[in-house]
C-alpha cells in the first residue's frame, strides 16, 4: 500500500513538473514573438526614419541649388517662413532663413539684448543683468575684473565661469548665470552667432525680431512688419548675398513619424567653392 502511494505521488510530483514545464515554454515562446514583433516595428521605424532624412536632406540641397542660382523657379522667403513643395513625390515643408535678420549674439548691444528681453516677458532690471552677463561672457577682461565675474558663479554654485570670449553657439547662451531653459528657447529662434555685423536686415528679419526691433523706437521695423501685413513688404525673396550665412529648414511627415533636418550653409560667392556647410543635423 506505501508503495502504491509512493509511485502515486511520484506520478503527481513528475505531472507538477511537466505542467511547470509546460508553462515556462508557452512563457518563453511568447516572449520570442513579442521581441520579434518589437524588432519588425523597430526595423521598419528605423527604415521609414531614414527614409524621410534622406528625402529631407535631399530638399535641403535642392534649396540651396535654388539660392545659388536666381534663375531658379524654386524661391523661398529668407524671413523664414514655412513653404509646402513637392520633392520626390513628397510633400516638404521648407523655410530659408537669412542670419543676417536676426540679433548677433556677440556683437549686439546691451541696450538690444535688453530689449529682447524684456520683450519675452524679463521685468526690465532683470533683462538688463541679462545683458549685461552676456557682455561679460562674450568679452575679453582684466585679472581682477575676471575674478570679480567668476566669483558670482562660484557664488551661484556653478562649476564653471564665463570664456571671455565669442560665443561659439546659441545653445551655449544656456550657461550664462540667471539663464532658464524656457528663456533660452524663446530667445533662441531670435539670435544668431553667424552674422559678422550688428546691423540687422529688416527686409528679412522675423517678425519677433521685428517686434523687438519696434517696441524699441525702429520705426523702418515698424513700417517693414505694416508692409507684410498688407503682403507689400519688399526684401523678403531677394538673392542671397556672398558671405551671407542661412539656415534651410526640412521637414517630412511620412507614416506617421514626422523628420527634420537643419542645415546652416555660407554663400561662398566663390565658383570654385560655391558654398559651405557651417552646421547639418
Amino acid at each position: 500500500m506505501r508503495q502504491h502511494d509512493a509511485r502515486r505521488n511520484d506520478r503527481g510530483f513528475a505531472l507538477v513538473l511537466v505542467l511547470w514545464a509546460l508553462l515556462l515554454l508557452t512563457v518563453l515562446g511568447a516572449s520570442l514573438l513579442v521581441e520579434a514583433r518589437a524588432t519588425r516595428t523597430v526595423a521598419a521605424t528605423g527604415s521609414v526614419r531614414l527614409k524621410a532624412q534622406l528625402i529631407a536632406d535631399g530638399a535641403i540641397n535642392r534649396v540651396v541649388m535654388a539660392v545659388l542660382d536666381p534663375r531658379d523657379p524654386l524661391r523661398l522667403s529668407l524671413d523664414g517662413t514655412m513653404q509646402a513643395v513637392s520633392f520626390l513625390g513628397h510633400s516638404v515643408e521648407l523655410a530659408t532663413e537669412s542670419e543676417a535678420g536676426k540679433i548677433n549674439l556677440n556683437v549686439a548691444a546691451p541696450n538690444q539684448l535688453a530689449d529682447m528681453f524684456r520683450a519675452a516677458g524679463v521685468a526690465p532690471a532683470d533683462a538688463a543683468s541679462l545683458a549685461a552677463r552676456i557682455v561679460a561672457w562674450r568679452t575679453s577682461a582684466s585679472e581682477s575684473d575676471r575674478a570679480d565675474i567668476v566669483r558670482q558663479y562660484d557664488e551661484a554654485g556653478r562649476t564653471y565661469g564665463p570664456r571671455f570670449s565669442l560665443f561659439r553657439s546659441i545653445g551655449e547662451l544656456r550657461l550664462v548665470l540667471g539663464m532658464t531653459d524656457a528663456l533660452q528657447s524663446a530667445v533662441a529662434p531670435l539670435l544668431t552667432v553667424w552674422s559678422e555685423s550688428a546691423d540687422i536686415d529688416r527686409s528679412v528679419a522675423r517678425a519677433d525680431v521685428l517686434q523687438v526691433l519696434e517696441a524699441a523706437g525702429d520705426d523702418q521695423a515698424g513700417r517693414q512688419l505694416e508692409a507684410r501685413k498688407m503682403g507689400q513688404a519688399v526684401g523678403t525673396d531677394r538673392p542671397v548675398k556672398p558671405g551671407e550665412v542661412v539656415t534651410v529648414t526640412a521637414s517630412v511627415a511620412m507614416d506617421g513619424l514626422a523628420v527634420s533636418r537643419v542645415a546652416v550653409i555660407q554663400i561662398a560667392g566663390d565658383p570654385h567653392e560655391p558654398y559651405r556647410v557651417m552646421a547639418w543635423n
